[in-house]
């Protein structure tokens, strides 16, 4: 076998290990910049779905591992695995709008940040991801816990049709009415789905007449008693608020008087999607019963933000050109005593660029539809090492060690941001047992040769 022999196969381009030009294109695969060691057999990037195919046969008939990057955008860098023939999607980024059906069609490598600025100028909207880069491929296949999440549910339950080469080679449709399971193993299945999605089609949703946000700025010190108060809080708002709680650096206008935290602070946010800005503004009203108001050090409330602005705050969060890890873990548990903990973590980070959000579900909990995706809390928390100098060990062993504090409070965690390659258990631990049980089955049916990397693989 000659992987050299696939390039006069496709449109794209395939790039060996012994090309020139190899070890740069693997690091740009990962956006971030903890870029592992891990090295494919071969880089192909196509050009179109027929290269997919054409690439996923080659593959079999050469009885090769296959990796699928839709966008480069995985924490963990999933995608970049030893041994395999990696696909790379990135020149796959169309998108087709029917305004009057409210529908899409979408291609992987899509970012949240096009799709959205195509649908606003359309009236319409859906729950892209909240950093603005991301692409949506993996986004909607880890499930897709976009802004207004609470009221237009996690993205993957918007996927009604997907087009996906199989194991096979084959091009085949998934949905309700054909290949059904298929479906179902896309809403929330993850990386470690065994097929490559080509297109989305997905149902939209009318844009907001209004999106407001307002913010509130804490001591770290009160971090217990202003995280109960959220948890509290988050029942009482109506599904179409994302209230979020953050541990992060505080602004300029504060820092001074966060020394004592080592510049850090509490910030108590929600963004209201509204019919209007009166009703948004008489939602947010809820924010100022806080008890430990009298210590409030900053209030931004009422701020217009369109989902636009809330994809520039999301670019400042999450940086470009940083190193990240990332954990996340959903809890039952009171916020309260779930950010004291981090609270005395964060006060020992070595960096203060590190940022810990958590986001408790607001208005009453429904049953989550039939999918892969099939387990939620009563809030997520995302825990993120962020620097950007030589301090890999340091960052690393607080992260860890981070992680293993809060896992107490964990009934499970978020597949879509979980380091599932250090710690493959967590892959099971992100699904209900039956629907991981379900999952193991589908694979097997759907590539009884492992072609695709797995969880485990």
């Amino acid at each position: 076998m000659e992987l050299s022999s696939l390039r006069s196969r496709i449109r794209g381009t395939v790039t060996l290990p012994t090309d020139s030009g190899y070890e740069h294109l693997r690091r740009s695969l990962v956006w971030h910049l903890q870029v592992p060691e891990r090295r494919p057999r071969a880089i192909v990037r196509v050009a179109d779905v027929e290269d997919v195919i054409e690439t996923v046969r080659f593959a079999r008939a050469n009885r090769l591992k296959l990796a699928i990057r839709g966008g480069g955008h995985s924490w963990v860098a999933f995608s970049l695995r030893d041994d395999t023939l990696l696909i790379d999607l990135d020149r796959l980024d169309r998108v087709t709008i029917d305004a009057k059906a409210q529908r899409a069609a979408i291609q992987p490598a899509v970012s949240g940040r096009e799709l959205n600025r195509l649908l606003n100028a359309q009236g319409l909207a859906f729950p892209v991801g909240h950093c603005p880069t991301v692409p949506m491929s993996g986004f909607i296949l880890n499930g897709g816990l976009g802004w207004n999440f609470n009221a237009w549910g996690p993205a993957c339950f918007s996927v009604e049709e997907a087009k996906v080469v199989t194991a096979d080679g084959e091009l085949v449709a998934a949905s309700a009415a054909r290949n059904s399971d298929l479906l179902w193993a896309i809403r929330g299945g993850g990386p470690g789905f065994f097929g490559v999605i080509v297109e989305y089609s997905l149902k939209l949703y009318p844009a907001p007449g209004a999106i407001v946000s307002s913010n509130y700025f804490y001591p770290l010190e009160r971090a217990q008693s202003v995280g109960a108060w959220a948890s509290e809080l988050a029942r009482k708002l109506p599904r179409h608020v994302e209230l979020t709680v953050l541990i992060t650096a505080a602004p300029p206008a504060i820092a001074d008087r966060c020394r004592s935290a080592r510049g850090l602070a509490m910030l108590v946010s929600a963004t209201a999607f509204c019919a209007g800005a009166s009703e948004a503004a008489l939602t947010l009203s809820a924010l100022e019963s806080c008890p430990a108001a009298n210590a409030c050090l900053l209030k931004e409330p009422n701020v217009a933000t369109p989902i636009d602005a809330l994809l520039d705050m999301g670019g400042m969060a999450w940086p470009e050109r940083h190193n990240f890890l990332a954990d996340t873990l959903w809890t039952d548990s009171s916020l309260g005593e779930v950010l004291a903990s981090a609270r005395d973590r964060f006060l020992a980070a070595p960096s203060t660029k590190s940022l810990l959000v958590a986001v408790p579900s607001t208005g009453a909990r429904s049953p989550l539809p039939d999918g892969a995706y099939s387990l939620n809390g009563e809030a997520l928390l995302l825990c993120y090492a962020i620097w950007d100098d030589a301090s890999h060990a340091a960052n690393a062993q607080w992260h860890r060690a981070t992680i293993a504090a809060l896992d107490r409070f964990a009934i499970g965690h978020y597949v879509g941001e979980s380091d599932i390659v250090a710690d493959p258990r967590r892959a099971e631990r992100c699904y209900s047992p039956a629907a991981w049980k379900r999952l193991g089955e589908l694979r097997r049916k759907y590539d009884p040769d492992g072609r695709f990397v797995g969880h485990f693989a």
